[in-house]
């Protein structure tokens, strides 16, 4: 049963007292007779709804007509109804917005037609009081849901797209004190801008992409479609511009699909932004908790160097230092060149460190931060920058560390740029480097690249990273450690017999012990120690010039 049921019951009629208002202002042209039924009926109405004399005329003339038809009115049917013309009634236009806005009318279909709600309708037919029920406080998914409907709503309704602009710039007036209007409205001078990203918005919270050609049709008509599609396919647009829209499907303007991009979201959304802001891709980010545990072998001065790494790394002196830094004015990021041969334990470094203080890792595949588009590339190495930079502000918010972002084998992107710029391939790698130095230079998180190549290495980043710490192929002693390590069962004597006549990595020992593990899942038995010479002798290339052997890693 309705709640109304429960309310107040009226001694007097209700009904009959609208009724006798209504009749009074029927083709009065508001020259009404005032009789003693009248004045009683308006006195009693007036006391118990705490409304204006216009608002009583508005509630009983709108409610005859939903009686009588269960139909809506307009201001033409107030006017027809009273025979005055609608300049003469115009202020009740604010009336009605009242009456909406207390809970006794709510508009219908189009922003003219408005109806009572069904709540006064029930405590009319009961003849009890009514209580407007009390109004939500609008929110900021309230206000984006409202736009999408108002927007969707519009064709049917024949609306022009400068009738729903209007309509929308009032109601995004009257809600211009939320947090994110405020932001957006600083933000973007031009409603119809707002307006568009409003909607990509609504579309963002819905879990979608937002077709271009469909948003602009929802707030342009004619000609005015077409030149905001142009500036939009051109990307100059100032919602482009200002970096606040992303295409996630260029194509041509039918299927292009946009959504808002990180800057977007953080602008509209606030705070609540990193819910929706795209993170790491989850088969990029490998969790400490994956990493299994290894005992490696350094040279004396490396392993100070690494140990001087994992210590700056725990949690809470890596906070320290940064706020030291950040006291200092100094860079707050922590940048790391692991270089040298390859096999020497650059990448698996990485992993320990990881381990050891807890931290996940962004592992960049830099062949998929390349593209065959001219401009594509520097896009996807910013954006795997904003991704980290998101990882970190989730990681944060989550209670969890922050990961480390791993370029691994950067000799492409960090190597000396190009001097001559007139191919597009140049380019586009010194743009690409130009967005690592300045990300590098802006840094608050952990980034570690590895490279075969130093040498190579650009100057510019030389200074960018804090920690520079060269691989080598280990001493006799560390491989031997790494031998009696890898092959548990092996005596000294042997362990430093093979440290001794294979200069390898420790990359090259790994695959002796994996072809030591499958001889004896083929044979069922511990190949013999000659057998084992046999294979390091096999995992050599011969030297053209003539030296015996070099080291060499696949």
């Amino acid at each position: 049963m309705n709640e109304q049921m429960n309310e107040k019951k009226i001694r007097w009629n209700i009904s009959n007292a609208m009724a006798c208002v209504y009749g009074a202002l029927k083709d009065s042209k508001l020259r009404i007779k005032k009789t003693k039924q009248y004045t009683t009926a308006m006195e009693k109405l007036t006391n118990l709804y705490k409304l204006s004399q216009t608002q009583i005329w508005i509630i009983c003339i709108v409610c005859d007509k939903y009686i009588a038809y269960r139909d809506s009115s307009t201001m033409r049917d107030i006017c027809n109804i009273i025979e005055v013309t609608a300049m003469s009634i115009m202020s009740w236009r604010k009336d009605i917005e009242l009456l909406i806005e207390k809970g006794f009318l709510e508009w219908q279909r189009g922003r003219d037609n408005f109806q009572p709600v069904s709540d006064f309708c029930e405590s009319l037919y009961n003849n009890v009081e009514f209580i407007p029920q009390s109004k939500k406080e609008v929110d900021d998914i309230d206000f984006l849901n409202y736009f999408a409907e108002r927007y969707e709503a519009r064709r049917g309704e024949e609306m022009s797209a400068y009738a729903i602009q209007r309509e929308l710039r009032q109601y995004e007036n009257k809600h211009k004190n939320l947090g994110m209007i405020k932001r957006v409205m600083d933000a973007l001078e031009e409603c119809n801008h707002r307006f568009f990203l409003y909607d990509v918005t609504h579309d963002v919270l819905e879990g979608g992409e937002s077709n271009l050609n469909a948003t602009i049709a929802d707030l342009y008509d004619g000609g005015r479609r077409y030149s905001v599609a142009t500036e939009m396919m051109e990307e100059k647009h100032e919602l482009f511009q200002k970096g606040l829209i992303e295409f996630t499907k260029k194509g041509n303007l039918s299927d292009a699909t946009i959504t808002l991009s990180d800057k977007g979201k953080k602008l509209v959304l606030g705070e609540k932004a990193f819910l929706f802001e795209e993170s790491i891709n989850e088969k990029n980010l490998i969790k400490t908790d994956s990493i299994k545990e290894k005992k490696l072998f350094y040279s004396e001065e490396n392993q100070k160097e690494i140990n001087r790494l994992k210590n700056a790394l725990q949690d809470e002196k890596l906070k320290n230092i940064q706020k030291r830094l950040k006291d200092d004015g100094l860079p707050v990021g922590v940048a790391v060149l692991l270089y040298g041969a390859p096999g020497t334990g650059k990448t698996e470094s990485v992993m320990q460190i990881a381990k050891e203080t807890g931290r996940s890792i962004v592992h960049v595949d830099i062949s998929e931060a390349k593209s065959a588009w001219f401009g594509e590339s520097e896009k996807r190495i910013k954006k795997i920058f904003t991704s980290y930079k998101n990882a970190c502000e989730i990681a944060e918010k989550k209670g969890e560390l922050m990961p480390i972002l791993l370029f691994n084998e950067a000799d492409a992107l960090i190597s000396k740029r190009k001097e001559d710029t007139s191919g597009n391939c140049a380019q586009t790698e010194n743009a690409i480097q130009n967005i690592i130095l300045e990300e590098l230079e802006n840094l608050k998180g952990i980034f570690i690249a590895t490279t075969n190549l130093a040498s190579n290495m650009d100057s510019a980043f030389e200074r960018r990273f804090l920690f520079k710490i060269k691989f080598e192929n280990p001493s006799t002693e560390a491989k031997t450690s790494i031998w009696m390590n890898k092959l548990t069962w092996l005596d000294k004597e042997a362990a430093t017999e093979f440290a001794k006549d294979y200069d390898f990595s420790g990359g090259q020992i790994d695959n002796i012990v994996r072809k030591i593990a499958m001889n004896e899942v083929i044979t069922g038995e511990r190949p013999a120690i000659n057998d084992i010479h046999d294979m390091c002798k096999s995992e050599k290339l011969e030297n053209p010039n003539g030296a015996k052997r070099v080291g060499f890693c696949l």
